[in-house]
């Protein structure tokens, strides 16, 4: 047996067991206060790449999402504006009904005619401020969305321009039932002034029915498909970034446990030395 002041063979051995148990110790600490499994490039070089391949896709898919939400306002918007272009179209409609069935007097025709200038004025006014963003909804131009991560995938709406001089069809424009109008209530033809009506009404409700399918189908349709690639890529990315706990708790007792008997080890191999050279030094 080896006795002196030097660490012997079995020393070093708890003396480097109770290191290694202090370094998980402190790593199972570090794991448990961040909640994260890599905390530096060297816990798992290969998992850190991973783990940032998969923040950047989910970065890219979040910011996705929320372009879908805002086209998702932005033609909730428009459908919004053009139901009241309807209400509006329905509006005049009943005035020319009521003008061609005779039983009105001029000056009633007069006041319909009044009421139906301000609700073209409104047709107008709808079409100037209907926005999102600052960018026009009702001016007839090409509205492009970035649904998708990639952002070369792009998706296109086109909605009509909503104006009495474009609103109508081959017979005429909104703009002619205006009073002074070739067909306002009172010096034009009240039938052709329907055929009009109705060429308007149906660029809306066509318009409504674009906006309504875009939504379904391009919005909608995206939003749940961007969702689930929401959740499956968190769940890889925490699998491989994140703690796992119940396992690092019970590392971490194991390694307070093994750091316990290693120093009780060196602990109890110190008194030995000591008590072993106390006795030879008495001899």
């Amino acid at each position: 047996m080896r006795i002196g002041s030097s660490l012997s063979g079995v020393d070093l051995t708890a003396q480097n067991n109770l290191m290694r148990a202090f370094a998980s110790l402190n790593l199972s600490s570090v794991r448990l206060s961040t909640m994260q499994r890599i905390n530096s490039g060297s816990d798992d070089p290969a998992g850190l790449i991973a783990a940032e391949d998969l923040r950047a896709e989910l970065a890219a898919i979040e910011k996705a999402s929320y372009n879908a939400s805002r086209a998702q306002g932005a033609v909730q918007v428009a459908d919004s504006a053009m139901s009241e272009v309807s209400g509006l179209l329905n509006t005049i409609r009943g005035n020319v009904v009521s003008a061609a069935s005779g039983v009105y007097s001029d000056a009633e025709i007069d006041a319909m005619q009044i009421e139906n200038d301000a609700a073209l004025a409104a047709i107008n006014r709808i079409g100037n401020i209907t926005s999102y963003g600052g960018a026009q909804m009702l001016d007839g131009d090409a509205m492009t969305f970035a649904l998708s991560p990639d952002l070369s995938d792009t998706s296109t709406l086109v909605l009509p321009t909503v104006s009495t001089s474009a609103l109508g069809g081959a017979a005429g424009k909104l703009n002619e039932l205006l009073s002074g109008g070739v067909f306002s209530l009172t010096s034009g033809s009240l039938a052709t002034a329907i055929d009009i009506l109705d060429a308007a009404g149906a660029q809306i409700t066509e318009g409504r029915s674009r906006a309504g399918a875009f939504e379904k189908y391009a919005i909608e349709s995206t939003q749940r498909v961007l969702g689930s690639m929401e959740v499956n890529l968190s769940s890889a990315f925490s699998q491989i970034h994140d703690t796992d706990v119940a396992a690092e708790a019970s590392n971490m007792v194991r390694s307070q446990i093994l750091v316990d008997a290693a120093t009780a080890s060196l602990t109890i191999a110190g008194r030995s030395r000591g008590l072993i050279s106390g006795l030879l030094g008495g001899i």
